[in-house]
């Protein structure tokens, strides 16, 4: 089980988020943005011309390899790294 970074509000370095965030796929970086921008998961489906069920697959793998439990996490990543 990967650990949890955002555990008692601490956030990780921007060295190790940006380690973090280049191991996700392509796909999954299109997610990512789309997140980050505020878009549903239906939304960010019509964008790309997927299914929604495909986004949350993406969306839920990306959450497990960045070790975060909720979007916020995610988007605290993100932004850490710029």
């Amino acid at each position: 089980m990967k650990p949890n970074w955002f555990e008692a509000g601490v956030a990780i370095a921007a060295s190790e988020a940006a380690l973090r965030l280049a191991a996700l796929t392509p796909r999954e970086r299109e997610i990512l943005k789309g997140i980050v921008d505020g878009n549903t998961n239906k939304q960010i489906a019509h964008v790309l011309g997927i299914s929604t069920r495909t986004v949350e697959n993406h969306r839920a793998h990306m959450m497990r390899c960045l070790g975060a439990r909720h979007v916020a996490d995610v988007i605290r990543l993100a932004l850490s790294v710029g």
